[in-house]
């Protein structure tokens, strides 16, 4: 139980620093982007690319060899022009964010039950169900959001010798479902532990 307390206390710290730390980022990127008036209807971009047939090859200067060597890009950072369906499923998609606040709420909740010794409770299996399913669905919304962006800068950018990558998925969906999975096993695990102390 000791070993549960301490990482317990550790989730906590660890999730503060990156609340602290993203936040902190995010107000930075928003204070820079402000300042500079003409570029507010504009919003940054990563683009994977890929060379096609029409590429002329460019060179560097390699200085360790003392002689130009090729070069290719894969991605670029640019601005793009968001479209109307970007603006609205930005607005959409609030709900699903305080839903998803409430989930990191209940998460918080986990973690202070079980540093307190209260582990195997229903109200942790519901809290931690909660908490990846709003997970799961915030992370939809973002991904969806990227995909339109994909869409819009996709209409927008032309690079010439490049072609702009197919579509790949951001999040890491395998590791959402492996942790949806352990949450229901924690949740028949308590249902089984509750029916076991009603026997007893």
């Amino acid at each position: 139980m000791k070993k549960i307390r301490i990482l317990a206390v550790l989730v906590i710290i660890v999730f503060i620093g990156d609340m602290v730390s993203d936040g902190t980022s995010a107000f930075m990127d928003g204070w820079n982007e402000a300042r500079d008036s003409t570029e507010y209807r504009f919003s940054d971009v990563d683009i994977s690319v890929k060379p096609d047939k029409t590429l002329v090859v460019d060179s560097l200067f390699n200085t360790a060899i003392q002689q130009k060597v090729p070069y290719r890009i894969t991605s670029l950072e640019t601005k793009i022009d968001s479209t109307f369906w970007r603006v609205t499923f930005k607005v959409l998609i609030f709900p699903f964010a305080l839903f998803g606040l409430y989930g990191f709420y209940c998460m918080m909740r986990v973690v202070i039950s079980v540093s307190r010794g209260k582990v195997f409770t229903r109200e942790n299996a519901n809290r931690m169900r909660i908490f990846v399913y709003a997970l799961i669905l915030v992370g939809l919304c973002m991904e969806v959001e990227h995909y339109i962006q994909y869409r819009d800068a996709v209409s927008q950018i032309q690079l010439s010798g490049y072609v702009t990558a197919p579509y790949t998925l951001h999040f890491s969906w395998f590791s959402y479902m492996i942790l949806a999975l352990f949450t229901e096993i924690f949740a028949v695990g308590v249902k089984m532990k509750e029916e076991q102390d009603l026997t007893i």
